[in-house]
């Protein structure tokens, strides 16, 4: 790789890699809990599960910006925003047994329409126009993460350099739904998480927006 990318992208990769690397080492301590059950803490196995799945994903992140393999990183996005909505809409619960019924229903693979899910969230949550912005962001994502035209030409006759210019705002996009996740934890004292994590490490990886 170091030989078929360009300086100034090499450069950029190797930043994108330290934030990637920084934030498993930044949330690496919030494992650092007991025994959670799924009935008598469904909100604390949630986040428990959720932060396990993020620290997975982002040892994938970095094998797929080192394998500069756009493909995968959009079909990654696709799951960490979908995964995003899903822990959003969940906390968004007007009480606590509202939030409990959520987590059971999801629990029992009850599933909403990603638009539901979208609908259900507190507009304090998330980004301003976010919700404006999910049908036209989200249709683009599902194209490119299927067999079609688009998701074709994301390689035909594209330099590692051109591939390169997908990938690297993706992977920024990839880090700034997971740190939002984590911080959505950190903020509700989940599993003393705002005391395990450094907060402001954390917040400082999540530059630009949604």
């Amino acid at each position: 790789m170091e030989n078929q990318l360009n300086n100034e992208n090499i450069a950029i990769r190797n930043s994108l890699r330290d934030k990637i690397v920084t934030f498993g080492e930044i949330i690496k301590p919030g494992f650092n809990f007991g025994t959670v059950t799924k009935e008598e803490n469904p909100n604390e196995y949630f986040t428990a599960a959720v932060l396990n799945k993020i620290y997975s994903l982002n040892i994938s992140t970095e094998n797929i910006l080192f394998a500069n393999d756009v493909s995968l990183s959009q079909y990654l996005y696709r799951y960490i925003y979908e995964l995003y909505t899903k822990v959003f809409y969940i906390f968004s619960g007007a009480s606590d047994e509202k939030i409990v019924l959520r987590l059971r229903k999801f629990f029992n693979n009850n599933d909403l329409k990603i638009t539901e899910y979208q609908a259900g969230i507190k507009d304090d949550f998330i980004p301003p126009k976010f919700k404006e912005s999910h049908k036209k962001k989200y249709k683009m994502m599902s194209r490119f993460a299927h067999p079609n035209i688009e998701s074709l030409n994301m390689h035909l006759g594209k330099t590692p350099d051109q591939q390169f210019g997908l990938l690297a705002p993706t992977i920024d996009l990839i880090l700034w739904h997971s740190v939002a996740i984590v911080k959505l934890f950190t903020d509700l004292k989940l599993l003393n998480l705002d005391k395990n994590i450094d907060q402001k490490k954390l917040i400082s990886l999540q530059g630009g927006s949604a």
